[in-house]
């Protein structure tokens, strides 16, 4: 008997949360790929370079609802117990704090947005900003290897939540920090790599096979 359709769970909460988790990653990407494209309203050294202090608090404000939708994905990761207890379970909720932080620092530019730059202020920013992406990195890291360990999740959805954690260590961090006077473009950049990978654990989440808790088990179908 199938059980997907015995029990009527599907798409059930992993699958919806895949879902949010990939128009976050698009949503992420469109932010990124707008301030890329669009020719500077203001000078560089504004805050909400290079948007006006009004669209600044809109782009920053897509922005918080990213970060929401990606936690989204990371309960659909924690739900489908691909990443396991202990290690899995730690590293989860060790992005979800990060991305809660993250959340918060983009409230917090919201604030910032006709100021100059750089000020005090958004040294203190910029060094939250940092620190809220070191955490989600670890974080996926540490649940990334666990799901690999536990092998619930098959082929390239293993990979995903590590993919997520390593684009942070490998790409985000390295493109905001070693990239000289070009860091706005090479940040927005790296930006939309760091998006595509959770858009690939959307995908992950969305996948028949990954729905974990959501099904219930063979006996209980019959």
């Amino acid at each position: 008997m199938n059980i997907t359709s015995a029990t009527g769970t599907r798409p059930g909460f992993v699958r919806i949360s895949g879902r949010l988790c990939l128009l976050g990653a698009v949503i992420g990407v469109l932010v990124a790929l707008v301030g890329l494209l669009i020719s500077p309203a203001v000078a560089v050294d504004r805050y909400s370079y290079p948007h006006t202090p009004g669209a600044f608090v809109v782009s920053e404000s897509l922005l918080i609802v990213n970060h929401l939708l990606l936690l989204a994905g990371v309960l659909g990761l924690i739900r489908s117990g691909a990443a396991g207890g202990g290690l899995g379970r730690a590293g989860s909720w060790t992005a979800m704090v990060g991305l809660v932080a993250l959340t918060l620092c983009e409230a917090g530019a919201i604030a910032l947005a006709d100021s100059a730059y750089p000020t005090p202020q958004s040294d203190t920013l910029d060094a939250g900003y940092g620190i809220s992406s070191i955490v989600i990195g670890i974080g996926f890291v540490l649940a990334g290897i666990a799901t690999v360990k536990t092998r619930r999740w098959t082929g390239w959805a293993m990979y995903t939540p590590l993919a997520c954690g390593l684009a942070v260590f490998l790409l985000v961090l390295p493109g905001v920090f070693l990239s000289g006077d070009d860091t706005f473009t090479v940040g927005r950049l790296t930006l939309t790599a760091w998006m595509l990978t959770f858009a690939a654990l959307g995908l992950a989440l969305g996948r028949p096979d990954t729905g974990g808790n959501d099904r219930e088990s063979p006996a209980r179908s019959e």
